[in-house]
């Protein structure tokens, strides 16, 4: 391993070094700041190897780091979550303790400092940036991005614990890897907000215990607007804070509304509108030319090609490779 050997692209880094001050450096960069207290090895046992995916401001990172190492963590406000997969790691905060096994999850309380030890880990560690976690639990609850705040570093349950690695596995495998999808900004603004409301489902936080804002009424006019919004921007990432700014009324007024006059929430209507547009380059498209359902279904932002087909089906009585050949 040369010291310091970057590899990267532009969605992703590897980075392999053996010289302790760097690796300090590189995790300070890449997740948090840390103040180092001790080192219980010699330079010749230190390795440090990293395969990083970037997608916008989000990190997910596969880590191994072989050094015995002791540190205290600075409060940065973003959001690291650890899914250990080999090693020891123990996390310490205030007077509580965390020993963390081969597959537990936990995160780093992003307001207080902590102390860590660590030996030997393989890890994924995913980052994520308080803006984003502030944005999505605002478009759930309401809750103001001043009043978000982590309560504790465990998943709320064994069962949310397992949801978060399958659901970074299923990006991983489905998003992560495929450069096409990093640079489509449906796809990546999908993954951006599925990764922060999974961490906000999995550990506990003051969003959960917010009490949803009072709705006011949603005049006729104001959904309109909301729907051409949606119509003009289906190509583009859409939350709902948008289409509600948009429409000028609150998400919570707008989420009622649209399942008061049109059965479904404003996110499955815009899918609903990215299905139509994907049925209309399906009808267009010519499969001689090299087009093919996959590319036009991603195109739309729809990764899950099985999902994709069943509810085409269901919208138009036929299947995506039928529309394409006639």
């Amino acid at each position: 391993m040369t010291d310091g050997t970057v590899y990267s692209g532009s969605h992703w880094q590897r980075y392999a070094t053996n010289d302790t001050d760097q690796a300090h450096n590189f995790v300070r960069q890449a997740f948090l700041d840390i103040k180092v207290r001790s080192y219980a090895k010699g330079r010749d046992g230190v390795g440090l190897r990293t395969a990083t995916t970037a997608l916008a401001d989000i990190g997910v990172t596969r880590l191994h780091y072989s050094a015995r190492t002791q540190a205290q963590t600075a409060p940065d406000g973003d959001l690291n979550i650890t899914h250990l997969m080999g090693g020891r790691f123990t996390i310490a905060e205030n007077k509580d303790e965390y020993r963390l096994r081969p597959g537990d999850v936990m995160l780093i309380l992003p307001d207080q400092s902590a102390d860590l030890a660590y030996d030997n880990v393989d890890t994924f560690v995913a980052r994520l940036p308080r803006a984003l976690l502030e944005e999505v639990a605002h478009t759930q609850t309401g809750i103001s991005g001043a009043d978000l705040r982590f309560d504790g570093p465990r998943p709320i349950s064994p069962t949310l614990g397992r949801h978060w690695p399958q659901t970074l596995s299923h990006l991983t495998r489905g998003v992560l890897s495929d450069p096409a999808l990093l640079t489509n900004p449906l796809v990546a603004g999908n993954t951006r907000h599925l990764l922060a409301a999974t961490a906000l489902a999995v550990f506990p936080n003051t969003a959960h215990a917010a009490t949803p804002r009072a709705a006011g009424e949603v005049t006729p006019k104001a959904l309109r607007r909301a729907v051409t919004y949606i119509d003009e921007h289906a190509d583009q990432p859409i939350t709902v804070d948008q289409v509600a700014a948009a429409a000028g009324v609150g998400p919570r007024a707008l989420q009622l509304a649209f399942r008061r006059h049109h059965d479904t929430t404003p996110m499955r209507y815009v899918r609903q509108v990215r299905l139509q547009r994907a049925h209309r380059d399906l009808q267009a498209a010519d499969p001689t030319t090299g087009a093919t359902v996959t590319v036009i279904a991603k195109r739309w932002g729809f990764t899950n090609l099985g999902r994709f087909s069943t509810d085409y089906r269901a919208a138009y009585a036929s299947s995506p490779s039928h529309t394409l050949r006639t």
